[in-house]
């Protein structure tokens, strides 16, 4: 059974990665297979339930909360089930990579997270060099896909069309794969701070990662590529050579990317319109803080910000000045994970991220460090913590796990834990 579940929890990712639009009545594959996990988990040990807390109070209170905010605003049966369907596989991750890392070790579950991951960073390293025959696979791959893109998904993906996606949907998708994938790859350097083939190794699978985070030319991911193994590497191997190199690399590929004939395009899924980019995220911020001060109880499960947008303005209910060319708020939802929440639950909402954020770092620099690099790629995008960023509850499911172990006094990062 341990076996099965492994390779199951391979296969979901694999999906939930590279074959994300593959559908079963109505219904991603991945999210079969996550069901189908959880309760091969459950079968198989029912007492790791107990062991996930904070786990199951946040996600047990974000679900009750939900549904009341939802049929406080009357939204439909089926948005409700499919809000709910989305936080208990987001719950069910968490616990499978709980269950791979209590049968098999984080190593295990490294390699194959990293694995899997790598082939899609160095494809789309190859696809920036344009190498006809990456974007080639990439094509092939969509092609035995069989769910037809929403009118949404079909907005962000040409405004990212000449972004390397690697293998995955589109280039968004790929820096979120990738950087949980770099996450982990930064746990095994802390684990063997001693061990130079580890070191070794686990610069150089740094290094392909953090390319094919720039290859997708993502603004928010490339900072966050940069910033977590500067601080781990400056604050755990100060007087190491091999970080310096990495922070030079990384550094070099920022000053490529921004000052070469492409530095202008570099783009952090910001939309298309005439004025500056930056404006039109400013004004879908702008848009998204009024929407959660007018109704900081919620809106439920669902809510889409473009659709609301009309009946929003022409209502005149703005709180704050719009110039005409500020038109943002009608083309794409809001890209900040954090506003995502709150217009689902509301300030609890906000103050359940708080606790299971503050309950996961436990005081811990590394996990801190971590936690800074996800925010400051989900506060320019639409999934995060709590927010359907299905590769960081990977990530989580490690700080429990390390919580937990730390607390019996084992500690997962032995190395780094003595410097903590």
């Amino acid at each position: 059974m341990r076996i099965l579940i492994l390779g199951l929890f391979a296969l979901h990712f694999i999906f939930l990665a590279y074959l994300n639009n593959v559908y079963l009545a109505g219904l991603p594959m991945r999210s079969f297979l996550i069901l189908l996990l959880g309760g091969l988990i459950f079968l198989q040990d029912h007492t790791i339930l107990a062991r996930l807390h904070p786990v199951n109070l946040v996600y047990a209170l974000l679900a009750i909360v939900g549904l009341v905010v939802s049929i406080l605003h009357d939204v439909t049966l089926v948005n409700i089930f499919n809000g709910e369907l989305k936080l208990l596989q987001s719950y069910l991750l968490v616990l499978a990579a709980y269950f791979i890392l209590e049968q098999y070790g984080i190593r295990t579950l490294i390699l194959v997270i990293v694995g899997i991951a790598l082939p899609s960073a160095i494809i789309g390293i190859l696809q920036a060099l344009d190498v006809a025959a990456a974007w080639q696979w990439h094509t092939n791959l969509q092609a035995i896909q069989n769910k037809e893109l929403s009118d949404e998904s079909r907005i962000q993906i040409a405004e990212v069309l000449l972004r390397a996606p690697g293998l995955a949907l589109y280039a968004i998708p790929q820096t979120y794969m990738l950087l949980s994938a770099m996450i982990l790859t930064l746990y095994a350097v802390l684990r063997r701070p001693q061990d130079q083939p580890t070191q070794l190794l686990g610069a150089g699978i740094l290094l392909i990662l953090a390319a094919g985070i720039f290859a997708s030319e993502t603004r928010s991911a490339m900072g966050a590529a940069l910033v977590m193994p500067a601080i781990i590497y400056l604050r755990q191997y100060p007087t190491k050579v091999i970080p310096a190199g990495i922070l030079l690399l990384l550094a070099g590929m920022i000053v490529m990317l921004f000052s070469g004939d492409n530095g202008a395009d570099v783009d952090s899924r910001l939309v298309s319109l005439d004025d500056a980019s930056a404006v039109g995220r400013s004004t879908l911020y702008k848009y998204g803080t009024e929407l959660f001060l007018q109704q900081p109880f919620g809106y439920g499960f669902n809510f889409d910000t473009v659709e609301y947008a009309t009946e929003y303005f022409v209502n005149d209910r703005n709180l704050f000045a719009y110039e005409p060319y500020e038109k943002a708020q009608y083309i794409v939802p809001v890209h900040n994970s954090i506003l995502n929440l709150v217009h689902t639950y509301g300030f609890i909402g906000l103050i359940l991220l708080g606790y299971y954020v503050f309950r996961l770092v436990n005081g811990n620099w590394y996990r801190a460090t971590f936690m800074l690099g996800s925010f400051m790629n989900s506060l320019f995008h639409n999934a995060g913590i709590l927010s359907n960023d299905l590769f960081m509850d990977i990530v989580l499911a490690v700080m429990v796990y390390e919580v937990n172990q730390q607390n019996a006094t084992t500690p997962v990062v032995q190395g780094a834990a003595q410097t903590a």
